[in-house]
């Protein structure tokens, strides 16, 4: 991955910060970016063997403005290729009856306007470099239903929506757009507030009975960004421990008459 920038977001903790951390590791330069002024401090000082090789800069994906100076910052880095992994995301879990409109807004302001305006933003330079790659990261929430998580769900269903729609408008043009959809995850979103109970829970309801790693995730996204994956277009790979292989009906244990 030769003078090839990678444009991560949510890099203040977590799958973003994984993912920041693949793409340094196979030798791309990086532009890492979150709202979080602190968690982006934090993660530049844990990524310090790469000092040089990345810079940083607080940005919220809700706001064009604030994504412009991003997209200046990355085009300032002249590179030859570009990635962009779409890694920021929150959740806020309720039944649907008793949601708050900022609940909504929120969801869908983070989860899905910033996952299209960093995409808008940086598309133009993807179309001037003759191509390039985007991994959106979505969840294996928004394929199938969750209790207590109507709007999560919907706002990454439509983020899964998004990218199979994208990526017939821009596969001629040489950008390739697939998304990722991990399950629980080890991550500050997933484990705070998860209590033994509900880890044991879901442990019990993947199939590998594993809570997923970051690091997983961030391999998988650096594949779909890879050349190895150049014939691998407007793809949702679920990163789940089998759990969408899944139907929800139990297990048989019995022989065949």
């Amino acid at each position: 991955m030769e003078n090839q920038l990678a444009i991560v977001t949510g890099t203040g903790s977590g799958i973003g910060k994984a993912v920041a951390e693949k793409f340094l590791r196979l030798g791309c330069t990086a532009v890492l970016a979150d709202r979080d002024a602190d968690g982006l401090r934090k993660t530049a000082e844990e990524l310090s063997a790469w000092k040089g090789r990345f810079s940083c800069l607080e940005t919220d994906v809700t706001d064009a403005g604030s994504i412009g100076a991003l997209a200046a910052l990355a085009r300032r880095e002249k590179a030859d290729s570009y990635v962009l992994a779409n890694c920021a995301g929150v959740f806020r879990g309720g039944l649907l009856h008793e949601a708050a409109e900022e609940d909504y807004d929120l969801l869908f302001d983070v989860n899905v306007k910033g996952t299209c305006l960093m995409m808008k933003a940086v598309i133009p330079l993807m179309l001037e470099a003759g191509g390039g790659s985007i991994v959106n990261v979505a969840s294996v929430s928004g394929i199938r239903g969750d209790y207590n998580a109507p709007l999560y769900c919907a706002s990454k269903g439509a983020v899964i929506s998004l990218t199979r729609a994208a990526a017939l408008d821009y596969m001629e043009k040489g950008i390739r757009i697939n998304c990722v959809s991990p399950s629980a995850t080890a991550t500050p979103m997933f484990l705070s507030g998860t209590g033994d109970e509900v880890m044991r829970a879901f442990k019990d309801a993947l199939p590998d009975h594993k809570i997923g790693l970051p690091g997983q995730v961030a391999d998988a996204v650096a594949f779909l960004a890879s050349p190895e994956a150049a014939h691998i277009c407007g793809h949702n790979l679920p990163v789940d421990g089998g759990l969408t292989a899944w139907n929800g009906q139990p297990r048989q244990d019995k022989d065949a008459e």
